[in-house]
């Protein structure tokens, strides 16, 4: 099995490298104690349910299994998640109250998609990637970073947003959504497990920036002061 995995990995170093990775923002937010911050307490969760299922994902992908119905359930996993993570950083109110009722939708929705996009659910070989979520996923959550940006520009409360751990994990959300929203609907087409459709390099691009923005995240831990959050 080992041999698999490495020959997998060689195969594919850029999805093995994403999946590796994510131990760095994982370790850091531990050893910084980030997860006092309710805000990186949802993003640990994240992580260790991203890497639960990136090695699940990988060893399918190894084994020559289908592994499209774990990228489904990730979306909704993901979203949920991360989107929590901007409700105790929103000081308006009026966008506070939409996160959650927003969260419930988009689930419901993405269960739906997964329906209709797998006539026979309980059929895991021929599982396919859903044809909407994904790029729904995106441009929710670029409105909300963008929104949270637009936010704390007003306030002027943060002299220098380079010091600002929260900062560092918004723009590794920005760049890899802002990526996601292209390549998403190309992926329904392409990632099918029964029919592979080459569309060259836009296939490895959530990987790149799945990379990039998970070492932001890790930017963002390293510029995090456990002291100085508990004196604010």
């Amino acid at each position: 099995m080992i041999d698999k995995y490495l020959y997998y990995f060689n195969y594919d170093i850029l999805a093995g490298t994403s999946v590796v990775i994510t131990l760095l923002p994982l370790i850091l937010i531990i050893y910084r104690k980030a997860y006092i911050d309710p805000s990186f307490r949802l993003l640990l969760f994240f992580l260790i349910s991203k890497l639960i299922i990136d090695l699940a994902m990988f060893h399918l992908a190894a084994t020559r299994a289908n592994n499209l119905a774990l990228f489904n359930a990730t979306i909704v996993i993901r979203y949920v998640l991360l989107s929590g993570m901007f409700y105790s950083k929103f000081e308006r109110e009026a966008i506070r109250r939409f996160i959650l009722p927003v969260s419930v939708i988009f689930s419901i929705f993405t269960l739906w998609d997964i329906w209709q996009c797998n006539e026979n659910l309980s059929n895991l070989h021929l599982h396919r990637l859903v044809q909407y979520s994904a790029t729904a996923e995106s441009i929710l959550m670029i409105l909300l970073v963008l929104l949270y940006f637009y936010e704390l520009i007003r306030s002027l409360k943060i002299p220098n947003l380079l010091t600002f751990p929260f900062f560092w994990v918004c723009a590794g959300l920005l760049l890899y959504y802002s990526s996601m929203v292209f390549v998403a609907p190309a992926l329904h087409y392409a990632a099918q497990w029964d029919s592979i459709m080459k569309i060259g390099l836009l296939d490895r691009i959530p990987y790149i920036f799945d990379i990039v923005s998970v070492l932001l995240f890790s930017m963002g831990i390293l510029v995090f002061s456990a002291r100085h959050y508990a004196r604010n």
